[in-house]
């Protein structure tokens, strides 16, 4: 990732989903990633190279933007209050959700903000 200007965002090749769709579009909605390249693929050393990696790797490590919930022992939720386990797309949503909304909405009142993140996570990602 040194070196290279614009970031990338890789996903798994094949049929694509909605949950990793969304995931992509989240992120774009982002500052960091607003201008990533999405790269679909499942071979590692390629995987290795992302900026972040959503829906492959078997891999959920926020801290090194991995972002995958297919592995064994998965049990992500995205918080202590509710037992509905993440897809991807919600693992995105859990850590980037209020960025993007505020963004798309131009709103800056974070009340008004923290009310949208639960009122949209428990109509679109919690199923």
């Amino acid at each position: 990732a040194l070196g290279r200007m614009v970031k990338r965002i890789v996903t798994h090749n094949g049929t694509f989903h909605c949950d990793e769709s969304l995931a992509c579009f989240l992120l774009k909605q982002t500052e960091e990633f607003k201008d990533a390249e999405i790269i679909r693929t499942r071979d590692p050393s390629v995987i290795e190279t992302a900026d972040i990696v959503v829906d492959v790797g078997a891999i959920y490590d926020p801290e090194k933007n991995l972002f995958d919930h297919h592995q064994r022992g998965f049990t992500e939720t995205i918080n202590s209050d509710y037992e509905t386990k993440l897809s991807s797309a919600g693992l995105i949503y859990k850590h980037y959700g209020k960025e993007v909304l505020k963004k798309l909405l131009q709103e800056n009142d974070d009340d008004v903000l923290e009310l949208l993140y639960w009122k949209i996570y428990r109509g679109l990602f919690k199923k």
